[in-house]
């Protein structure tokens, strides 16, 4: 009998650290985010795999840990040719980590899974970027695609700390001004307060 596809949630809430480790791997990360552009189509394994350039069996352990933390299930079943074929699906449009997990006694583990993630997805990026072509550092191409990386740090007064953040949280949306006909691009915006020079000794 097959199963029919369920409507995904609009978010799914990250509540433990283990779901951040289980998207800390770049594949899995890829998987999903694959899966969540479009939540209510199914994919199987193997188109999962031919639209990552991977193959087919290198995917069936992180689709079944993906499924086990929820972040995919099953949406659909069929038989084909008298195998059981069964089609994932992301269990959500977006994800947001709990900030109760952010402030329990497994805060520190949690922050530094998720920057690991994060920062680790970036540099993956920028440097296939490089080896293909599509980051350019030639100030003589007129048709280069530019990156900017920045530093920077500096003793703020609360009023400016708002405003700064409502700057980045303003850069963070870039996702809402999307152009068909555009190029792709990546962000990454941190901004955080910095412990005094005694915690560091």
């Amino acid at each position: 009998m097959s199963k029919k596809p369920a409507t995904p949630s609009r978010e799914m809430v990250i509540t433990d650290v283990e779901q951040l480790k289980v998207i800390g791997d770049s594949l899995r990360l890829q998987m999903i985010e694959t899966m969540a552009e479009n939540p209510n189509r199914g994919w199987t394994a193997k188109e999962l795999a031919e639209e990552l350039g991977t193959k087919q069996t290198k995917l069936y352990h992180h689709l079944g840990l993906l499924e086990q933390h929820g972040f995919i299930r099953v949406g659909e079943t069929r038989m084909v040719s008298g195998i059981q074929e069964k089609r994932y699906q992301a269990t959500a449009h977006g994800y947001q980590v709990d900030r109760a997990l952010l402030t329990g006694a497994g805060a520190e583990d949690a922050v530094s899974v998720a920057i690991d993630t994060i920062f680790d997805r970036a540099r993956s990026e920028i440097l296939v970027g490089l080896r293909s072509g599509a980051l350019n550092f030639d100030p003589g191409d007129p048709n280069r695609k530019r990156m900017g990386l920045w530093a920077s740090s500096a003793r703020l007064s609360p009023a400016s700390v708002k405003r700064v953040m409502r700057l980045v949280e303003k850069l963070a949306a870039i996702d809402t001004d999307q152009d068909a006909d555009g190029a792709e691009y990546g962000l990454l915006v941190g901004f955080y307060p910095r412990a005094s020079k005694e915690h560091d000794r």
